[in-house]
C-alpha cells in the first residue's frame, strides 16, 4: 500500500522533471541558433584570431607539459569519475541521482558533439603548424563536459551538506577547476576564445538542466535525507 502511495506521489514529479529536460533541449537548440552569426561576427573572429596568435607565440614545451597534465581532467579523467560514481548509485539503488548523472555526463557529450557538427567552426591552425587535435571547436569538449561534470559534482556533494562554509568551498573548488581546464584549451591553442566561452554556456545550461531534472524528481525530501539518515542512526546507537 506504502509503495503504491509512494509512485502516485512521485510520477508528477518525474513528468515534470522530463518537462525540465526539454526546456533544457529547447535553450540548447536557441544557443546553437543564436551562435551561428554571433560567430560570424567580424569582430569576433579577430578577437579569435590575435588572442591564439598570441597564445602560440607563448607555445612552449615546458607550458605545453603543465597544462596537458590540466587539461587531461577535462576528459579522460571525467570519464574514469563518470563511470565509478554511476557504479555508486547503481549499488545504492538511487535511480534520480544516477538518471541525473548519466543525463549529464553522457547526453551532455551527445549535445557537445552535435553541437560541433551543426556549427562546423575550424580550430586554430597557422602556417607551418597543424592543430593537434582534429575535428570541429565548438564548443569545446572539455569545457563543455568540465563545466557539466565538475558543476554536478559540486551540487550533489551540496545536497549532502548544510554548511554555507563547505558550500562555498564546493562552488569554489568547482569553478577553479573548471577554469583551469578552459584556461588549458587556450593555452594549448586547440580552441579560439569563442569556443571555449561558448562551452562555459552550453555546459552551464546543460549543467542547470541535469541539476533542475534531480531537484525536481528527488523533491524537498531528496535534500539532506542521506545525512538526517545518518543522524538518526547516530541517535539509535
Amino acid at each position: 500500500m506504502l509503495t503504491r502511495m509512494h509512485r502516485v506521489r512521485t510520477l508528477p514529479r518525474a513528468w515534470a522533471a522530463l518537462g525540465t529536460v526539454l526546456a533544457g533541449c529547447a535553450a540548447l537548440l536557441l544557443f546553437a541558433a543564436l551562435s551561428v552569426p554571433i560567430l560570424d561576427l567580424a569582430a569576433v573572429q579577430d578577437f579569435d584570431a590575435k588572442r591564439a596568435a598570441w597564445f602560440y607565440a607563448h607555445l612552449d614545451s615546458t607550458v605545453q607539459d603543465v597544462f596537458g597534465v590540466i587539461t587531461a581532467f577535462g576528459s579522460p579523467v571525467l570519464w574514469v569519475l563518470g563511470f565509478g560514481l554511476g557504479a555508486y548509485f547503481i549499488a545504492r539503488r538511487d535511480w534520480p541521482l544516477l538518471a541525473g548523472w548519466v543525463l549529464a555526463m553522457a547526453v551532455g557529450k551527445l549535445w557537445n558533439t552535435g553541437l560541433k557538427e551543426w556549427i562546423a567552426a575550424p580550430r586554430p591552425a597557422f602556417e607551418g603548424w597543424t592543430n593537434p587535435e582534429g575535428g570541429y571547436g565548438y564548443p569545446s569538449g572539455h569545457t563543455m563536459q568540465a563545466t557539466i561534470a565538475y558543476g554536478m559534482l559540486a551540487y550533489l556533494a551540496w545536497r549532502r551538506v548544510a554548511s554555507r562554509r563547505a558550500r562555498a568551498a564546493l562552488v569554489t573548488g568547482a569553478a577553479a577547476i573548471i577554469a583551469l581546464i578552459s584556461l588549458s584549451r587556450l593555452v594549448l591553442v586547440v580552441h579560439f576564445p569563442s569556443q571555449v566561452i561558448g562551452a562555459l554556456l552550453a555546459g552551464g545550461l546543460w549543467l542547470l538542466t541535469s541539476v533542475a531534472f534531480i531537484a525536481t524528481w528527488s523533491g524537498r525530501d531528496g535534500v539532506y535525507s542521506e545525512q538526517r539518515q545518518r543522524e538518526q542512526q547516530e541517535g539509535t546507537s
